[in-house]
């Protein structure tokens, strides 16, 4: 493991919060998170998180580069391994120790709800009752007639723990003005209370500039009184004229619009006439049309379709060579997609079983390329088969076939600008007899629609080297 590499491009930030509520409260979960820098060769990276207590280790795996964990407070300690594309083990980071605190809401259980301002130095002491706080909690007296907050420098003896499971009994502030203040407790994790309403009495001492503040206010207000009289009637005034110009509007938009609704009357008793005279003209054209369809099935009825047994289909095959060597020995591939086609007649019924015949055409294809040279071999078989359905169940049948055929093969070959001693181009065209045999079920969905799926046996007799095909098939056609 090469903890000098993964230490160059790994980064840990942790966010590690806990919280740990009193109980019959509400539980609350802060996120907690590991996030490292991406190392561009890692697909998948690994992070181990280990109690030191108790040993016991979480393992996640994850192709982003941060996870999320939850832990319980404690001391833990964690490393992070990146793995390849090939699934291997790259690098991993040296073991880092860390330690979750416990985050808790403060409990204000008592606070002295009225105490008085010392005229000596104007501070106020106030005796509590705080629980769940630690060294970093912040102390603030808060009035809502007054923007910002009051805030305590100086704290009681505390411990020094960063779980915020300690307590404080008393708070001192400074220069606090007379009125109702509440007290508020935030601690570091960013949760806070709020105490009931505090009364800090004492006397209110004016400098003379607060003494000159308060006469140009009063001033200020008389003269804003006078003012606002003054827009008063300025204001009745304009509203005066505003509603009888607006009462003269809503008489002429009134008389305005009863000259519309008139017009509109006339316009919807117009349009109503038209209404109904396409409604009629579009009724006797349906009924025509009604009447037309019913003479047309009744006709049908009377001259139902005669079926001529006549199936033409199309599809897909995976033709595969079982025997022989030549297509393998030539040719890259010896499986190969097919084209696939049938037409069958069955003009013979006898209770569940159709008998009649089938012409089937497979065409496939086998190639070989390479840098000296190009090979192709197409093969077109044609075969006429005899068949025997038999029904299984409503439209589904079962299906056996036996017949022969001729294979119609063109090898090709086509040497290139690069092959040493190269010859001209070659094509020659053979025909070889072949039978076949094959089993399928066929089907029929809809009225004129077919399927069929099934697999045939073909044996070429090529010459010396004889092959054989197996293709499976399936197919969707018509029948008339």
């Amino acid at each position: 493991m090469e903890t000098k590499r993964i230490a160059s491009f790994l980064k840990f930030a942790i966010i590690l919060l806990l919280l740990a509520v009193p109980v019959f409260a509400d539980e609350i979960s802060f996120p907690q998170k590991l996030e490292w820098k991406s190392n561009a060769n890692a697909l998948e990276y690994k992070v181990e998180v280990q109690n030191i207590a108790t040993g016991k280790t979480q393992v996640l795996t994850t192709d982003k580069t941060s996870t999320e964990i939850s832990l319980m407070p404690g001391k833990y300690r964690y490393r992070i391994s990146a793995y390849d594309f090939l699934g291997k083990e790259a690098s991993v980071s040296s073991w880092t120790n860390f330690e979750v605190f416990k985050a808790n809401k403060p409990k204000i259980k008592d606070v002295e709800p009225s105490v008085k301002v010392q005229k000596e130095t104007g501070s106020v002491g106030i005796d509590v009752n705080i629980s769940d706080i630690n060294k970093d909690t912040k102390f603030e007296l808060v009035n809502e007639s007054l923007e910002g907050a009051i805030s305590i420098e100086e704290k009681s003896l505390m411990g020094t723990s960063s779980s915020e499971t300690e307590k404080i009994t008393h708070l001192d502030f400074k220069n606090v003005p007379p009125g109702k203040w509440r007290l508020r407790v935030t601690n570091a994790s960013g949760l806070s209370s709020l105490s009931e309403v505090i009364e800090i009495e004492g006397e209110k001492k004016y400098s003379e500039e607060e003494v000159e503040k308060i006469k140009k206010e009063a001033e200020d207000a008389v003269r804003s009184e006078m003012q606002a009289q003054v827009e008063e009637y300025k204001k009745n005034a304009e509203a005066e004229k505003l509603a009888a110009e607006k009462a003269k509007a809503e008489e002429e938009k009134r008389l305005a619009e009863e000259e519309r609704l008139r017009i509109e009357e006339e316009k919807r008793r117009a349009e109503e006439d038209e209404r109904l005279a396409k409604e009629l003209l579009e009724r006797q054209k349906r009924e025509a049309k009604e009447a037309e369809k019913k003479a047309k099935k009744e006709w049908k009825a009377a001259h139902p379709y005669k079926w001529k047994n006549v199936i033409v289909e199309g599809g897909l095959a995976y033709s595969m060579n079982i025997l022989g060597d030549t297509i393998k020995d030539y040719y890259e591939e010896k499986n190969v997609i097919a084209l696939n086609a049938r037409v069958k007649f069955l003009p013979v019924k006898i209770q569940n079983e159709q008998i009649g015949a089938e012409i089937g055409f497979l065409r496939q294809e086998f190639k070989k390329d390479n840098s000296y040279l190009t090979a192709k071999l197409e093969s077109n078989i044609i075969d006429a088969k005899i068949v025997c359905q038999h029904r299984v169940m409503e439209n589904v049948f079962v299906a056996g076939k036996l017949g022969g055929g001729v294979d119609m093969v063109t090898k090709s070959i086509d040497y290139s600008a690069s092959a040493p001693n190269r010859l001209p181009p070659d094509k020659k065209n053979y025909f070889y007899p072949a039978t076949v045999a094959g089993a399928s079920v066929f089907f029929t969905p809809w009225k004129f629609v077919v399927a069929e799926i099934g697999a045939d046996f073909t044996y070429v007799l090529a010459g010396s080297s004889p092959l054989g095909f197996v293709s499976p098939y399936a197919c969707i056609g018509f029948r008339f």
